[in-house]
């Protein structure tokens, strides 16, 4: 391994915290805040059901394709270089999408966003682990990190109804430009340059990753509704399955591969990318769910809907911090752990819940909705870094963080699908035990099928949308303790492989070359 000398000593870098912060803010916020503009866009700008989806679905695939990419560029051009390049992409696709005058200019800005959101992201926490050379105060600082993610997609809702209702859906992405200028003042004055320019970039990696991700998400989307036997769909996934082992054997024959699957013999590291990937499958779900059912079957507004889980995001802010020190100082195994184990006793503790239920009955399933995301999300991200060397915290940033973001993807997607299914078949059950006419029956099923319990439940008739809602929670119910089930044995499996082995040393002492050392030649 190419020794590295060692960054310069300077002010403290907890400094470079708000500029890392802001940024990351944004991409997080992004995730859920457009949540509660689609139907004002569908109506301003005539857009299908089909195309509202991709609304949403142009940001996710954008960004879990090129995470990688921004990880492994951050490397080798500079992590702060490729973190400004990001903010200044997505300040350019907010301004695009707020522009926009059609669905599809809307969903390529969305797209735009996520290119830079993939750029910037993975290279905040590769600076933290850069800047932050004691244990104990990265813990603290990824602590900090995390907080500020699970905080911006629990206020994605809350802020979005308001800015909808006063500026309309334009007003979201208005509200990015100036946070983005000031994310970009902050990053050029505190955040330190590094780099590891020694390092070549794997172009045939590059391509393989981007289209085998890509692929993947397509299809995972689009199965959930164009049917998973749809051909296109079917299609897409065996090429995504292709293109990942033609990406396996490339990163195992290059000499400087985009992804080194060396990492993934530690037992650690796969242990916090496993937990990653499978925290966010249920997580994200849980939290879709939650929202699904807040507002569909139990009536809250959108506003109301985020306020609701509001106190469970705050409570993930303060005990991320806390996880982080833990981590840095004693390990991240008991923490990692029971933060996995409260996710999987919220999805099982939510589906004690259904038609009329109120919210001094389910409080507490909101609280480990927070819990398990202040105990998770910052032991998973600490042990990430504290694996790698330094030179390559880039690349294993990328790979974390494109895996947690595949995770809520196919989370949404399949548990989505169970969901759909039940709730479908369950639909059709009630209606016909309740001697509703065959067409208004076939109508309403289509409907559930097509948009779910909110678009077949509000035609008017409270004794059909009473059992469409009945159905939904069945759905609901199935998905959210199928996704408990696999929290848990996830819990056990992470357990026994980070457990005893976090505190074990590992060749991470690589520190990075400041920009400033670089040669003409490695500028080439």
């Amino acid at each position: 391994m190419t020794a590295e000398t060692p960054a310069p000593t300077g002010p403290s870098p907890y400094r470079t915290l708000p500029a890392l912060c802001v940024p990351l803010a944004l991409t997080m916020l992004q995730s859920t805040v457009l949540s509660t503009a689609l139907p004002d866009i569908q109506d301003d700008l005539s857009g299908g059901i089909q195309d509202i989806q991709w609304v949403i679905s142009g940001y996710s695939l954008a960004f879990a394709a090129l995470m990688l990419t921004g990880g492994a560029c951050g490397d080798r051009f500079g992590r702060k270089r490729t973190f400004l390049t990001g903010l200044a992409v997505f300040l350019a696709g907010s301004v695009f999408s707020a522009l926009a005058g059609s669905v599809w200019v809307l969903v390529a800005g969305q797209a735009v966003l996520g290119v830079g959101a993939a750029l910037l992201m993975p290279n905040t926490l590769s600076i933290i682990r850069h800047v932050f050379t004691d244990s104990g105060e990265r813990g603290t600082a990824i602590g900090i990190w995390a907080a500020v993610a699970g905080a911006a997609v629990a206020f994605g809702p809350v802020a979005g109804g308001p800015l909808v209702e006063n500026f309309g859906w334009a007003g979201i992405f208005w509200m990015y430009v100036p946070v983005a200028v000031i994310g970009l003042l902050l990053g050029m004055w505190t955040v330190p340059e590094s780099a590891s320019p020694e390092r070549r970039l794997d172009l045939a990696g590059l391509v393989l990753s981007v289209a085998a991700v890509a692929a993947l998400v397509y299809a995972t989307i689009e199965g959930g509704s164009r049917g998973w036997s749809d051909r296109l769909v079917i299609g897409a996934f065996v090429a995504g399955g292709v293109l990942l082992v033609a990406f396996v054997v490339t990163e195992k024959l290059v000499r400087e591969p985009m992804l080194d699957l060396s990492f993934f013999r530690d037992p650690v590291f796969t242990g916090a990318v496993l937990a990653g990937f499978v925290l966010y499958f249920g997580l994200f779900a849980i939290t879709y769910f939650l929202m699904l059912w807040l507002q569909t079957v139990l009536g809250w507004s959108a506003v109301g809907a985020g306020l609701a889980i509001l106190p469970g995001m705050l409570l993930a802010m303060v005990a991320a911090p806390p996880a982080g020190w833990m981590t840095g100082r004693m390990g991240g195994a008991v923490p990692l752990t029971l933060g996995i184990l409260c996710s999987a006793l919220t999805m099982f503790g939510a589906s004690l819940y259904g038609v009329g239920a109120h919210y001094s009955s389910y409080w507490w399933v909101v609280l480990l909705v927070g819990l398990g995301i202040g105990l998770t999300l910052t032991p998973i991200s600490t042990l990430v870094m504290m694996r790698v060397p330094a030179n390559r915290s880039g690349m294993a940033s990328g790979a974390s963080n494109a895996t947690r973001q595949l995770g809520s993807v196919f989370g949404v997607a399949v548990l989505g699908t169970l969901l759909t299914t039940r709730m479908t078949d369950g639909v059709r059950d009630r209606l016909t035990d309740a001697h509703v006419p065959a067409e208004v029956r076939d109508e309403v099923v289509r409907a559930v099928a097509a948009g779910g319990a909110q678009s077949a439940g509000s035609g008017g008739d409270q004794r059909i949308g009473a059992l469409v809602n009945a159905a939904f929670v069945d759905g609901l119910h199935l998905a959210e303790r199928a996704g408990a089930a696999l929290l848990l044995v996830t819990a056990v499996v992470v357990y026994l492989l980070v457990r005893g082995r976090d505190r074990d040393d590992v060749d991470t002492d690589s520190a990075d070359v400041p920009a400033r050392e670089k040669s003409p030649a490695d500028r080439t």
